[in-house]
Parts: structure tokens; sequence; C-alpha cells
């Protein structure tokens, strides 16, 4: 009985998932034509169209007449842009010690000193007002002595 249940329900998520599709399809289609009743707009898919298929046409007689220069021009490319990004990657590292050492640990430096800075300074205001309470004392005992 559960495996029925199992399977009636994997039935039910397919059959929901191919209406899913089926609707963003219908959707897609339904938006591209909408789009494409502007003028400018189906004037750019236009171009676009002849332009990809004008570059998609040069790079099959391209491949077809000289497949190893293509090959090889397109290792060069490949080289070229890892030597780039290497490159890139390098920098970036660099650029990460630099902001590391030049201005965290400094920051770190003195948010450090500051922390003590302030205990210290609070411990000195402790200390003023035990020396304040001091005074006063010895300022009532002088009054004190003084009325006698």
């Amino acid at each position: 009985m559960t495996q029925t249940s199992y399977n009636n329900l994997s039935a039910t998520t397919e059959n929901d998932n191919g209406k899913l599709l089926r609707g963003m399809v219908i959707g897609a289609v339904i938006g591209g034509a909408l789009s494409l009743l502007d003028t400018t707009t189906r004037n750019k898919v236009t171009e676009t169209t002849k332009n990809m298929k004008d570059s998609t046409m040069d790079m099959y007689s391209q491949v077809k007449n000289n497949p190893s220069e293509v090959k090889d021009d397109l290792q060069e490319r490949l080289k070229s842009a890892s030597s780039v990004l290497k490159e890139a990657i390098s920098d970036a590292q660099n650029l990460y010690e630099k902001v590391n050492n030049n201005i965290i640990q400094p920051v770190t430096m003195v948010t450090e000193e500051s922390s003590e800075i302030l205990s210290q300074a609070k411990d000195a205001t402790t200390d003023l007002k035990d020396i304040g309470g001091k005074v006063k004392e010895a300022g009532e005992e002088v009054k004190g002595g003084s009325n006698r």
C-alpha cells in the first residue's frame, strides 16, 4: 500500500513538472511573439540574427579551410587568457597581503592599544577618586579640628 502511494506521488510530481515546463515554454513563446510586435525590437532581433549567422558561417568556413590554424589560434588565446588570469590572481594576492599588512594589522594594534589605554584611564579614575576621598577626609579632619 505504501509503494502504491509513492508511485502515485512520483507520477503526480512528474506530471506537475511537465505542466510547469510546458507553461514556461508557452509563456516564453507568447512573450517573444508580443515583443516582436514592436518594430524596433523586431529590427534588432533581425539584425542580431543576421550577425550571429554571419559570424557562425565565418567560423565554420575558417574551421573547414584551416582547422589546424583555428586550433592553434584558439590554443594561443587560451594560453594568453590563462596568463592574464594568473597575473590577476597574483595581483589580488599581493593586494590582500598589502591590505592585511598596511591596514588590518595597524588597525588591530591601535584597537588593542586603545583598549589598554582605556583600561589604564579607568584605573587612574579609580585612583583619583580614592585620592579625592582621602583629601576630603583630610579636609574634614582639618575643619573638625579647628571647630573644637
